[in-house]
Formats: structure tokens, sequence, C-alpha cells
């Protein structure tokens, strides 16, 4: 009856993760992990709008460092796909397909996601991400080394080997539609959904590469620094039937 009562509390109150950053982190590997489980919610009365960029602690997807970073980063952002089960699933790609020779991949936006900043999801904000990844001279590439990026494509635009043969895996992206994007490969990978699944790959919003909070996870950031992270779930959840339970389910502390 105790737990039912405090079950019910948290239904009623803001819920909150604290996650505690620490050191750095290798860069993903081609294996990428089941989803998070639910996180520890501790009833909170606190608001706070999700747009901040957390000081100066750094949730960028694609250049994060440190475990807890990467826990938080989790539930903030998500890729086009996921693991469920062990298999590629779809995320914000609700459907893809893959050509018989393995060398170009298909993604099927969901329509109607919302950016925590409040932008939406289309095919130009994915191909935005994949040009931030791939190219070092993108206009949105900032400071960072992507180093996720090289560990599992094996190279950037540009980067040749010795018999002038292209480094890296991926060959570029393009535009079908407004919510259809076509992946181009040089070279079959296997594993190539299981690594974009990773959250190295997650889809930042455009308008928030600069900094801020621009994924499309269930939980928004509220605020943080280098020693705690603070979320809320997110009202604007593109799978709204999954807010209201995410986080509530689990133990109070």
């Amino acid at each position: 009856m105790k737990s039912k009562s405090l079950l019910l509390l948290s239904l009623l109150l803001v819920a909150s993760i604290i996650l505690t950053a620490c050191g750095a982190s290798a860069p993903a590997t081609s294996a990428a992990t089941e989803e998070p489980q639910q996180p520890v919610a501790t009833p909170s009365t606190g608001g706070g709008s999700g747009s901040s960029s957390g000081g100066s602690l750094a949730l960028d997807p694609a250049n994060v460092s440190g475990e807890k970073a990467l826990a938080a980063v989790g539930y903030l952002y998500e890729g086009l796909v996921r693991v469920k089960d062990g298999k590629a699933a779809g995320a914000l790609a609700e459907s893809f397909q893959v050509s018989d020779d393995g060398l170009e991949y298909t993604f099927n936006l969901r329509s109607g996601v919302t950016f925590h900043d409040g932008s939406a999801l289309n095919a130009d904000a994915v191909i935005a991400n994949f040009n931030r990844w791939f190219d070092p001279q993108d206009a949105n590439r900032g400071s960072g080394k992507f180093e996720a990026w090289a560990a599992n494509f094996g190279g950037f635009k540009g980067e040749t080997t010795t018999d002038g043969k292209s480094k890296s895996q991926y060959d570029g992206i393009e535009k079908v539609n407004d919510f259809t994007v076509l992946v181009h490969l040089n070279t079959p990978d296997a594993d190539f959904l299981t690594k974009i699944a990773t959250p190295a790959f997650s889809i930042v919003s455009p308008a928030s590469f600069a900094g801020g909070d621009g994924g499309t996870g269930a939980y928004k950031f509220v605020s943080g620094d280098d020693s705690n992270i603070t979320l809320a779930p997110f009202a604007g959840y593109w799978d709204a039937a999954a807010v209201p339970s995410a986080g509530m389910d689990a133990p109070l502390k």
C-alpha cells in the first residue's frame, strides 16, 4: 500500500533524473547496446525549460564523453533506428529498406516528430546531421573530433588510402522527399544499422548544433553542470503513450 501511494505521488510531480558525469570514454564501437533501462525517478516540484546547454557540460551526442553523460544522451536523443530484441528496429525512421547489394539504405521518417527546441524532424535535418559527422569542412562541424564516426566508418570526407580509395565506408546521403532519405555506402556493411543505432549517431536539431537540447527523446534537459544532470519528461514526445510511464515505474528514493 505504501509503494502504491508513492507511485501515485510521483505521477503528480515532475520526474527528474540526476546523473553524475564522469571521465572520458572510448569512441562508440560497431555494436549498439539495447535501449537503456528506465531511470530511477525522484519526485520533484522543480520546473525548467529543455533549451539550456548545461553550462560547461557537453551533451553533443556525436562528441559526448563520460559514461553518465552518455547515459543521459540516451534519454535526450534518438537515432534513425534502435536495437530492440537484438535487432535493428525503427525509431525516428518508422521503417527502412536495404538494397540487394547492401549499398543503399532508405529511411522513411516519422511525420509529426518535434525536437525539444520546437523545430520539426524532416529529411533536411537528418542530412544536416550526416554532413556534420562526415565532412570536416561542414559549417556545423564545430570543434568536435567526431571520433565515433571515424571508429565506425573508417574516415571522413576527402580522406583516401594510398591507392586513392575513400577511407570511409560511407559515401553520402540524399533527400528523396521531405520524409525520406537515401544513404549510400562504398562497401557493404552488415553492421551499418546497429552502428547508427549507437547514441553517437543520434539526430540533433540543426538549430541546436551550437548548443542546447535539440533532441527528440522522451526526456528533455532541465539543468546540469560537470557534476549533475537533471532531466524531465518531454510532453511533446512523438510516442505520447510512453511519456506518463517513463521513469514512473522505477523505485523511488
